[in-house]
């Protein structure tokens, strides 16, 4: 927000006394004010959702149900506004609300409730639902309805700008914005959580006082009715309207958009990269700064100058996620750049459509009503709905047709100018040379060429693209859900969407599970060479490597496997063996069982010992000192789930590891050092560390269905000398100097990303 947004005029207000320099202490208190509430309010979301990771796992959908319960309790605390703001006097009102902030002294410091559980069966979502609820429900509601509650008191106030306070929600969502940028920069790889919440309980006592101060410049200042004079109005003042139904559903079908985008965009980031705040807070702090720029005095753009763009913007958003080879980096950029200007375009409309100040709180009711849906339909209802995730190009599409219905008839002139002339023959040769590289899938060579061609003659004949959008728009929704059918089964949980699709290369066909865009493992559909594992755990890569030489020394193993994937780790088992397989998602475990999809376990291990939930409470349910190994191979496509490689999960799994025994950890990654973060926790306890790494199999007879591979086994010196024996894909290695020690108080990405690149 620019110093010109709560400037004010040089001479005093007439009529009242009130000097140009108490007015402008009146602004900025308010602004202080509502700027260190949103930091609070925007700080608690990823501490907290970070202190339940060790509870559910990495699964995106911790954050998305996170999102659902912070954008609820906003609902209700705009609600709550609403209500004291109209039925009590605004002594009242200040008491009230001191008291409400008073009682969520007692739920703080922020920790987990001891008395929750996570459930092993069904779904956590209402399970996580309650968890936020009971710990920390009370201070987040008391604190979300302040944003309106500080501009409805300033509006009653005798300042010049009081009949348009909306710029106090720019300066909100500033202090969301920063601090959700600093947090994945400066406070998540700096402070542990016990720090952050300590830090968090002493922001809130200082804002009790700072709402005190505010609710006593309000009464102060506020506008008398025995007055002669109006209340001063704003040049910049929104128009008295009349909230209509269909003026409702307009602002909730706005903030809708926006909203279930960010919950999508999150979850393609987290499900390919890892499920960190660094993460899940990009989207979110984008959304901030929509409404940051949007809700400023002088915003800097206007939907008007984004509606001729909006073709070309969600066409190519539609068609992202169906084109394969893209780099995750620029996937995530495009993702990411087309959801900021979509949601840029809707907070654009809603600015333009605010009510006059007396119905502001109404206005963030309805609109808050919006987010709310947005996050329950991702959240909640998609994915019972959809078994992939249909939702973020249904939202696009829905995008779409929203902007051609409500952005009009642009201005646009035919070729006039170099300018135009450029961008035009960009877009044209975009489409040819995209059509070229995709030729090999005919439903994108002919929709590059359609979408390219007819964006750039309708703009040159100066038409209306609203029609030639739409049914654009239609047309990918359609081959997007066409394309998809060449999987054999999709199934989506709580933790993740599995896929299962036949692939052939050079003559021989196999089934393929993918997690994400990543494959995990083949199994070939000829029954005389079903038992073969690949990928990873084909014989001589890694995984082969390490259980053979851990059955050099000991023919008979006791192993925990964390993480089941399609089971081709049964066939490594023998009889004599005792196999315990570690996995989170029931989904996976009914995949693995699916003889029509997989057989490794029907054919290797019938009787397999299968745990179901998060790994790091279900291994205690072993005896301790009983296992010859321990392997870690729990990521899903490039995600990490960040608990299970901690100095606490370490400690854990040492608990129940024979004296020699040792853990190999899985760290194939396309994104970040997995390994420096493993040689780290080896370090911090003295361990030895060996890394084993693979990328050459000429000789296998299914060479093209084996991954390369890398991972790292620690254990106690002795066993990892025992171990190593001058095996040549064995190396001793250092950890990055950037990758610091994982903790449940701290873990950062940013270093293993920094590392890897």
């Amino acid at each position: 927000m620019s110093s010109s947004d709560i400037a004010l005029s040089n001479a005093p207000l007439s009529g009242r006394g009130r000097s140009v320099y108490s007015m402008r202490q009146l602004a900025t208190v308010f602004t202080i004010s509502i700027f260190l509430s949103a930091t609070l309010l925007f700080s608690v979301q990823p501490m907290f959702s970070k202190l339940v990771l060790p509870l559910l796992g990495g699964s995106s959908n911790v954050w998305n149900t996170a999102m659902v319960f912070f954008q609820s309790m906003l609902l209700l605390g705009y609600v709550y506004a609403h209500l004291i703001s109209k039925y009590l006097d605004l002594k009242f009102q200040i008491i009230t609300h001191i008291s409400l902030l008073l009682v969520g002294l007692l739920f703080l410091p922020l920790s987990i409730s001891l008395n929750w559980v996570a459930p092993t069966e069904g779904t956590p979502i209402f399970w996580l639902l309650g968890l936020f609820t009971v710990s920390i429900g009370v201070p987040f509601f008391a604190i979300s309805a302040n944003a309106p509650l500080f501009q409805s008191w300033f509006s009653k106030t005798t300042h010049q700008h009081a009949a348009d306070p909306y710029f106090l929600y720019a300066a909100s969502n500033a202090g969301s914005l920063l601090t959700l940028c600093a947090y994945p920069v400066f406070i998540e790889p700096n402070l542990l959580l016990d720090t952050q919440t300590s830090a968090w309980t002493m922001g809130y006592g200082l804002l009790i006082l700072m709402i005190l101060v505010c609710g006593g410049l309000s009464v102060f200042n506020r506008v008398k009715s025995t007055e002669n004079e109006a209340a001063p109005i704003s040049v910049n003042a929104p128009a008295n309207i009349t909230i209509t139904l269909k003026t409702a559903l307009f602002w909730i079908l706005l903030a809708f958009i926006p909203s279930s985008l960010m919950l999508g965009v999150t979850s393609y980031m987290t499900n390919n990269i890892a499920s960190a705040p660094f993460l899940w807070i990009i989207p979110l702090a984008l959304y901030l700064l929509t409404f940051v720029i949007v809700f400023m005095r002088r915003p800097i753009i206007k939907f008007t100058q984004l509606a001729w763009l909006f073709p070309t913007i969600v066409i190519t958003a539609i068609y992202f996620p169906i084109i394969k080879g893209v780099p995750h980096v620029v996937s995530i950029i495009v993702a990411l750049t087309i959801y900021f200007l979509i949601a840029l375009y809707c907070h654009s409309r809603l600015v333009e459509a605010r009510p006059q100040a007396s119905k502001l709180t109404q206005f963030y009711i309805f609109m808050s009503l919006g987010g709310v849906l947005g996050g329950v339909f991702n959240a909640l209802v998609a994915p019972m709905i959809f078994n992939d995730i249909y939702e973020y190009v249904l939202i696009l599409w829905l995008a779409g047709c929203v902007i051609a219905v409500t952005q009009g008839k642009p201005k646009i002139p035919a070729v006039k100018s170099i300018y135009t002339a450029c961008a035009y023959a960009i877009i044209g040769l975009a489409s040819v040379f995209l059509s070229v590289m995709f030729m090999e899938n005919a439903y994108l060579t002919v929709l590059f060429l359609v979408i390219g061609f007819s964006f750039v003659i309708t703009r040159h004949l100066g038409l209306s693209s609203n029609s030639i959008l739409f049914h654009v728009a239609s047309s990918i929704v359609l081959v997007y859900m066409l394309m998809s059918s060449e999987f054999v089964h999709k199934e989506r949980s709580f933790y993740s969407t599995i896929k299962v699709k036949v692939e052939t290369k050079e003559g021989v066909s196999a089934h393929a599970f993918l997690h994400g865009d990543t494959v995990h493992n083949y199994q070939l559909i000829d029954d005389e060479h079903a038992t073969i594992p690949l990928a990873y755990y084909a014989e001589g890569n890694t995984f082969d490597q390490v259980i053979d030489a851990v059955r050099e020394l000991k023919p008979n193993l006791d192993i925990a496997v964390i993480g089941l994937g399609a089971g081709a780790m049964a066939c490594f088992e023998t009889p004599a063996d005792n196999w315990t397989y570690f996995e989170i998602d029931p989904a996976v475990v009914k995949m693995a069982k699916n003889t029509e999809l997989f057989s490794y376990l029907d054919r290797c291990s019938p009787n397999a010992d299968i745990r179901i939930g998060d790994a790091r409470l279900t291994i205690q349910d072993l005896e301790k000192g009983s296992q010859d190994i321990i392997v870690v191979d729990a990521f899903s496509s490039d995600s990490i789930p960040v608990h299970l490689v901690t100095r606490e999960a370490l400690a854990i799994y040492r608990e129940y590891l024979k004296e020699d025994g040792v853990i190999f950890f899985h760290t194939s990654n396309r994104v970040m050092d997995v390994s420096s973060v493993v040689a780290r926790l080896a370090d911090d306890i003295g361990w030895e560390k060996q890394l084993v790494s693979v990328d050459s199999f000429e000789s296998h007879p299914f060479k093209q269905f084996i991954h390369s591979s890398s991972g790292v086994l620690i254990g106690p010196k002795p066993s990892i000398d025992a171990l190593k024996d001058d095996k040549p894909d064995w190396n001793e290695f250092e950890a990055h100097e950037l990758v610091k020690l994982w903790t449940d108080d701290y873990s950062s990405i940013l270093g293993p990303i920094r590392a890897f690149h």
